[in-house]
């Protein structure tokens, strides 16, 4: 009868019915378990006595009479038979189960119970689940289940399916599908609007010869010109989402067939500013060292133009710098050499992203303490001039701030106002290139900086950072820039701050970083498929760094 794994009694609350005074343990005041008695017949359980032996003296707690665990023994058969005889609740009842059984064959039916906590068995799932639910989950719900591809006959964990290359072929079948139904659409809108333009000449014609209809006739053509008009929007619309769908699988296939490399450069490992540069290959998901910059630096910001890596700004202890330097991988013998290009300013925390043929500089804090608000563009072009474009509500610094271009806009969103955390915003401002004109969008939903971001259609994507707080995220919030609305995408594996990221097609890639709760520096790199929408781990950087900077470069 006795349950041996835990100490003390049963709770009177699982009985059925109520249990009388009589047969609760004198110490723990709960029902018997595993009763015995001393010479005066005072009841308790076996592991309260025991217990209550080994910590005090060697007497009844009652009646003082001398007992030791020798001298203990069973109570009458009429109390034990009793007791055994009293329906109780299973262990697992917080579980699900609802049954009542004698307490005599409370064991037994836990031991078998359906409700019992039972973990899965595939390598690499943590779920426990009840025991009936077990067969199901393994074969039907579990992310880490093996399954048959039905193109090669290979065993594959479900997780990762999707990167299989029988999957990704079928995704790319189906891509050039869509993409002929698009183009057999456009044909055909093309050769309607055709037929209508022949149809306005028609009628303009007959407008002619029956004057009398004159007025009528050309409330047609105006009509008619409307509907052509309308046509052409949707022609034009439908051209564009042609051009995405197609640069996105494009991309995707470069990336996943080695035409593509990530290059992180510099950074911060805790010790010293770094100038060393590795990059990444997806087929052989491996990092490999690179010629390294003439300069060690980190908060610095970098970016492509042409054949080139653009690295420029940033510090190396307590040294700020405005010079820029470049590589070019496509030369049989590459290094890092010294741009003619230089920013305005001196200036760590800011960042550049590349518009045509120049560098739109956003932010920075310069070697005086100076927070800038300033917005810039350095033609990349000789004689490589610089000009004050306009001057944000707010300075922007330090942690860093997201800065991204999205239709001939850029986005400046979170960010710091000083260099004390505390002063992280959740304000976002977007600077018209073409009407030189800087605006206020609505906010974030909630103050940050130090992330990493990436563009995605018509939104920018923030990716972990560190909150006002202090504490560091794992957050990835999607915002709309056309319509300021908020989508929050699936959290990163790892909270990491002060990260670099790339994204080609729709796949986002995240790379080292750093831990401000744990004081922790990462070199760990993870990936998220938009198309699936799971994080996936790939692997490790040769350095941990954070503050480093990251660009995705096509391999000729």
């Amino acid at each position: 009868m006795a349950r041996r794994d835990s100490f003390g009694g049963y709770e009177e609350e699982r009985f059925k019915d109520k249990v009388d005074i009589k047969l609760q343990c004198s110490i723990c005041l709960k029902v018997l378990k595993d009763p015995v008695q001393c010479p005066n017949e005072h009841y308790f359980c076996h592991s309260c006595i025991r217990k209550c032996l080994h910590e005090n003296a060697e007497t009844c707690p009652m009646c003082q009479h001398h007992l030791t665990e020798e001298t203990l023994t069973k109570p009458p058969r009429i109390l034990t038979d009793f007791l055994q005889s009293l329906m109780i609740r299973c262990d697992h009842e917080n579980r699900g189960c609802p049954e009542f059984v004698k307490l005599e064959f409370l064991d037994r039916h836990v031991n078998s119970c359906g409700y019992s906590p039972t973990p899965c068995t595939n390598a690499g799932c943590e779920v426990v689940m009840n025991r009936h639910e077990k067969e199901r989950h393994e074969r039907e719900q579990c992310q880490f289940r093996k399954i048959v591809c039905d193109e090669c006959g290979e065993q594959v964990i479900w997780k990762s399916s999707r990167v299989h290359p029988c999957f990704m072929r079928k995704e790319m079948d189906d891509l050039a599908r869509r993409l002929n139904v698009v183009q057999n659409y456009v044909k055909k809108v093309i050769d309607d609007v055709k037929d209508v333009e022949d149809d306005v000449r028609e009628v303009k014609d007959n407008v002619k010869d029956v004057k009398e209809d004159v007025r009528e006739v050309k409330d047609d053509v105006r009509n008619v010109k409307e509907d052509v008009r309308e046509v052409n929007d949707e022609v034009k619309l439908t051209q564009e989402e042609m051009a995405c769908i197609t640069k996105e699988a494009t991309e995707r296939s470069e990336w996943f067939t080695g035409k593509q490399k990530i290059f992180v450069c510099g950074g911060y490992d805790g010790k010293t500013s770094l100038n060393s540069v590795e990059s990444f290959n997806w087929p052989e998901n491996s990092w490999t060292l690179e010629p390294a910059m003439q300069e060690a630096r980190s908060s610095h910001s970098s970016f492509i133009h042409g054949r080139e890596i653009y690295v420029g700004g940033g510090r190396h202890g307590a040294k700020v710098t405005d010079n820029i330097e470049t590589l070019n991988i496509d030369e049989e013998n590459i290094e890092w050499t010294e741009s003619p290009v230089k920013m305005p300013l001196k200036c760590r925390g800011h960042k550049m992203v590349r518009h045509e043929n120049s560098a739109i500089l956003t932010g920075g804090l310069s070697d005086g303490d100076n927070v800038s608000d300033a917005i810039y563009e350095i033609s990349l072009d000789p004689p490589h001039n610089s000009k004050l474009l306009t001057q944000m509500p707010e300075p922007r610094c330090f942690h860093g701030h997201g800065c991204e271009i999205v239709n001939n806009r850029a986005i400046v969103a979170g960010g710091q106002t000083s260099n004390n955390l505390k002063d992280a915003k959740n304000t976002v401002y977007v600077y018209d290139l073409n009407n030189n004109e800087c605006k206020t969008l609505p906010p974030l939903p909630f103050p940050i900086s130090g992330m990493a971001s990436v563009s995605y259609k018509s939104n920018v994507i923030l990716i972990g950072g560190v909150n006002e707080k202090g504490q560091t995220l794992n957050s990835v919030v999607m915002y709309d820039v056309k319509t300021g609305k908020i989508k929050m995408l699936p959290c990163l594996n790892h909270k990491r701050a002060r990260s670099a990221a790339v994204i080609t097609g729709n796949v986002i890639i995240v790379m080292g970083g750093y831990d401000y709760e744990t004081k922790t520096y990462l070199n760990s790199v993870e990936c998220l498929d938009l198309s699936s929408n799971v994080w996936r781990e790939l692997s490790p950087m040769t350095t941990k760094r954070k503050a480093a900077t990251a660009v995705l470069k096509s391999i000729s």
